[in-house]
């Protein structure tokens, strides 16, 4: 899967997107991992631009996202992709997880699952990844918050 990086850019502004968004009790949230992904892969599947959010009630707020993007940044920063990359440009799809929090020091943590391709290829693969990474983001918040405590 691959996107013009104008084509990619003018779709999430004109927001021809898939924003699906689960929701769960901040101690149960691994719970809610399996349809997060599932909904988010299926979207990407269909060729359709993505960003699937999972949101908790929580002190301090937290939020996790699952993006598709042709580079490293979220799409809330959209103005840097377009200064960072050729318009011109056909790049691969890439999927992101994301994590954004006041507590953590610079306020997001963003790592890649892999291509779209590869993902697509291996879902069992993305899952146990994605599992593996949102337990140290909530083991991460939770150091801080008793830290802090």
């Amino acid at each position: 899967m691959q996107r013009n990086v104008q084509t990619f850019i003018d779709e999430i502004t004109a927001e021809k997107i898939a924003q699906p968004t689960f929701s769960g009790r901040y101690d149960q949230l691994t719970d809610q991992l399996d349809a997060w992904l599932t909904g988010f892969l299926d979207q990407v599947a269909a060729d359709q631009l993505t960003q699937a959010i999972l949101t908790t009630e929580h002190d301090p707020a937290i939020s996790f996202r699952l993006e598709t993007s042709v580079i490293n940044l979220p799409w809330n920063a959209l103005t840097e992709i377009g200064k960072v990359t050729m318009a011109e440009d056909t790049m691969p799809i890439k999927l992101y997880m994301i994590a954004e929090s006041e507590a953590f020091q610079s306020g997001l943590r963003i790592d890649e699952l892999g291509t779209a391709t590869d993902v697509l290829a291996d879902r069992a693969n993305a899952k146990m990844v994605l599992t593996s990474w949102f337990e140290a983001q909530i083991d991460h918040l939770n150091q801080i918050t008793e830290a802090e405590a």
